[in-house]
């Protein structure tokens, strides 16, 4: 049997492979950036969260995705060259910028939401029903763990 250490090891190598695969998401277009294609995850988290919170501050963005404010203002640069959302300066406190979809960026962000029910179901297809609602109970462990203990930026 594996030691400790090389079985923490074994499992925190599948977990950082796990959510690369997450983090990379279903592929719009085939993958394919001149179509619009393609799975910059940041980017997607962003135009999701948008669908939900059109307005929201750059602030508030960075606080909710976790990310650094670094991150977001270079990912809304992205977006904005893109023509997927633009920045507003808000009309109440000067400081602040909102981020609003345009509406090509609606149109994708709607389709990366259509898109998720069939990657859900491609990538967990590998466990049976049981095996789903064993690592609902595993995950929901770390979720308590993650709040206190861990690195957005990790």
């Amino acid at each position: 049997m594996d030691s400790p250490d090389n079985i923490n090891e074994t499992l925190m190598e599948l977990i950082f492979r796990m959510f690369a695969i997450l983090r990379r998401g279903p592929k719009l277009h085939g993958g394919d950036p001149a179509k619009g294609g393609g799975n910059p995850s940041a980017q997607n988290r962003i135009l999701v969260m948008l669908l939900e919170s059109n307005g929201i501050s750059q602030r508030d963005m960075t606080t909710l995705l976790k990310l650094r404010p670094q991150s977001v203002s270079e990912t809304l640069s992205k977006l904005e060259a893109g023509g997927l959302v633009e920045r507003k300066q808000n009309d109440m406190d000067k400081r602040i910028f909102n981020v609003y979809l345009t509406p090509q960026g609606r149109e994708r962000a709607a389709e990366l939401l259509s898109d998720r029910p069939d990657f859900a179901a491609e990538f967990l297809s590998v466990l049976t029903q049981e095996e789903k609602e064993q690592l609902i109970a595993l995950l929901s462990k770390f979720m308590g763990y993650e709040d206190e203990s861990c690195d957005p930026d990790f």
